[in-house]
């Protein structure tokens, strides 16, 4: 038994020594928002251990939520932000786990359905062509802006054509979130930040057909899908 642990407390050395050279290299900026971790046989290289070793220092990681797997063994580091919020609300709200991320989505779920519901009651047609001209948008990016901006532009006109101000207010102190949850999502994906996904398209085409015939129910029902679907294409291979 002795011999044993002595064989075995190297091992746990050299991954306690990765561990501390994996959280330097991931406090680095460029980490800041999250990504795609390279092979383990390259950061083996890298850090000049065996898999073994590695892959201990890894299992560490996951426990403590810093990184994901998925897709076999990919291994993503998660993104984190911290936002000040206002008088009355916690001092910093976070994001920091795919967990955060879920009842982020979770939280949106409740507001965007009310607001598209809202918004087909409203029936307001200068806000409804707002909505449209954000929907186009996707369609055909400009140069330079990323699908997070054009999504997010969609969600924000529905919020404001439903005539009540907190429903724009709430999701405009949520965009940096928001932006961490989807820009996480297509990397999980391999998305460029300029790829539309069609499947997108058509779930926002239905929120946005639903309110211009002014169907309460069926824009409630077409943003619920919008939503649920986004927990899949976080959670899910796409």
């Amino acid at each position: 038994m002795t011999e044993t642990l002595t064989n075995f407390r190297p091992l746990m050395d050299l991954s306690s020594h990765v561990l501390v050279q994996l959280e330097s290299m991931l406090a680095q900026p460029s980490w800041s928002n999250g990504g795609r971790l390279p092979p383990e046989a390259e950061l083996a290289r890298q850090f000049g251990v065996s898999r073994p070793v590695l892959r201990k220092a890894l299992a560490h990681m996951r426990e403590s939520g810093r990184i994901i797997s998925r897709r076999g063994s990919a291994n993503f580091v998660q993104p984190k932000a911290d936002l000040v919020s206002t008088a009355g609300a916690p001092a910093v709200l976070s994001i920091q786990t795919v967990f955060d991320m879920k009842r982020c989505l979770r939280f949106r779920h409740v507001i965007e359905c009310a607001a598209a519901e809202d918004a087909a009651t409203v029936g307001d047609r200068h806000a409804i062509a707002a909505i449209q001209a954000a929907f186009d948008r996707m369609l055909s990016l400009p140069a330079g802006q990323t699908v997070f901006e054009a999504d997010f532009a969609f969600h924000l006109a529905i919020a404001q054509a439903t005539a009540n101000p907190y429903f724009a207010y709430t999701l405009g102190a949520m965009k940096d979130q928001i932006r961490l949850t989807i820009e996480f999502t297509r990397k999980l994906q391999d998305r460029p930040p300029d790829q539309v996904v069609p499947r997108v398209v058509s779930e926002h085409g239905a929120v946005l057909e639903a309110i211009k015939s002014g169907d309460a129910v069926q824009a409630r029902a077409a943003m619920e899908h919008h939503m649920q679907q986004s927990v899949v294409r976080l959670l899910e291979d796409d």
